[in-house]
């Protein structure tokens, strides 16, 4: 049985880590895209790292690869700014370069939740990027655990903290949701 010591779950600052961290590699040498990409991995909020996401888009040299990634990222950087549909379009966008492309769902899944979408609706889209096996799978456990606990299902939002600290055992966020947890025989 699992019960919660305290519930103090402020849903927008636990994702907000979650979405810092996943940000996708760029394969080519385009500038633009590059700032993107270091500007989506770090945790800064950067308003200016929207126009050179946008640069990059503009430029007809991007891979398919790279622009697909260069939406993820410009869509991480918008969650980090707030811009909750700005940042779901990104990742929508990106799916129809690479349809079911697990980064964009698990973001997009960790977006709606914070804006206050559907929970079940976000943790959908989360389970399928988990599935499509992520670059970094463990902020796809994370984001699920979060839905998990908003949805009472306090059990399995355990599990997923523990496999997001197993997956990545030094990252403060897991290690902190599970304090919140008491486990009973």
């Amino acid at each position: 049985m699992f019960g919660k010591t305290v519930l103090a779950l402020g849903a927008t600052v636990a994702l907000a880590g979650a979405a810092n961290a996943h940000s996708i590699t760029v394969l080519g040498a385009n500038a633009d895209a590059i700032a993107c990409f270091r500007a989506a991995d770090s945790e800064t909020r950067r308003p200016d790292a929207v126009d050179a996401c946008a640069a990059a888009l503009r430029n007809s040299d991007l891979t398919t690869y790279d622009r697909m990634a260069t939406f993820v990222n410009r869509g991480i950087v918008r969650f980090r700014l707030e811009d909750f549909s700005g940042a779901i379009a990104d990742f929508d966008e990106a799916m129809r370069i690479e349809p079911n492309q697990p980064d964009a769902m698990i973001n997009r899944g960790i977006t709606m939740l914070a804006a206050g979408h559907d929970i079940d609706q976000s943790a959908d889209y989360i389970e399928r990027g988990i599935a499509g096996g992520p670059q970094r799978p463990w902020i796809g456990y994370y984001g699920r655990a979060v839905a998990n606990e908003l949805a009472g299902r306090d059990a399995a939002a355990y599990r997923d903290y523990r496999r997001a600290q197993e997956l990545r055992p030094g990252w403060a966020l897991p290690r902190q949701a599970l304090a919140r947890f008491s486990v009973r025989g």
